[in-house]
């Protein structure tokens, strides 16, 4: 049995805005639990993708920020709350489909008190910017709800691991590039015609891109905590 997020989508508007005052976070836990708690993003950009635009890419900015380049807004969404894909359901059928830029940035307090966490600790903060943001720009709701499906198991094959550890401190300057060519850094993957490159990511990430790219739930059972 797998919780799944129940998604309600309310009406999308292109664009680019200020942040206001936080809403209430779609996370259910006390304040004293929460790092950063009201943290939110400053400016938002979401717009339809370029329709001749190729591959797909999303991540992290170094000063916080958010960035999901030619992928569906039920991406943002899935990954705001923490769902692989195919555990996401509901929502009007574009919202898995239509292929969407996002770009939002926190202001420079928000920016500070980020980079003095971990990423390991960054990363729920950033999903509860996100949820605000989805919840306030596109007036999204979601519930939970547990369902029963069928699932598959990323293991370790027979013949050992073939990966290396990625490395602290690494800055992938050879790795994947933005747009305007600096490099995206860890935690950053890019997919496209059934490919995916990824740098610096969890087994959890890539189980749930897995997953994406699969049409199946698929869980990390490979013990690999790197």
């Amino acid at each position: 049995r797998w919780m799944c997020a129940a998604v309600l989508a309310g009406l999308v508007v292109s664009g680019a805005w200020g942040q206001g005052s936080a809403a209430a976070s779609g996370t259910d836990v006390k304040a004293e639990e929460v790092l950063l708690p009201g943290a939110t993003y400053d400016v938002a950009t979401i717009k339809l993708s370029d329709p001749n635009a190729r591959g797909s890419s999303a991540g992290s900015r170094p000063n916080g920020g958010f960035f999901s380049k030619n992928q569906p807004l039920k991406s943002a969404i899935c990954d705001a709350y923490d769902m692989p894909f195919i555990r996401c359901m509901g929502g009007p059928a574009w919202l898995g489909s239509d292929q969407y830029d996002i770009e939002a940035k926190p202001d420079s307090a928000t920016t500070e008190q980020l980079l003095k966490l971990s990423w390991k600790q960054r990363e729920p903060v950033q999903e509860r910017m996100m949820q605000v943001l989805l919840a306030d720009r596109l007036k999204l709701k979601v519930h939970f709800e547990t369902r029963e499906i069928s699932i598959f198991a990323l293991v370790v094959a027979k013949g050992g691991l073939k990966m290396h550890e990625a490395q602290a401190g690494d800055t992938y300057a050879n790795g994947l590039k933005r747009g305007d060519g600096k490099p995206l850094g860890r935690q950053s993957f890019t997919m496209g015609n059934g490919n995916m490159t990824a740098q610096g990511i969890l087994m959890d990430t890539l189980a749930a891109n897995l997953g994406n790219m699969t049409g199946h739930l698929v869980e990390n059972k490979t013990g690999l905590t790197g």
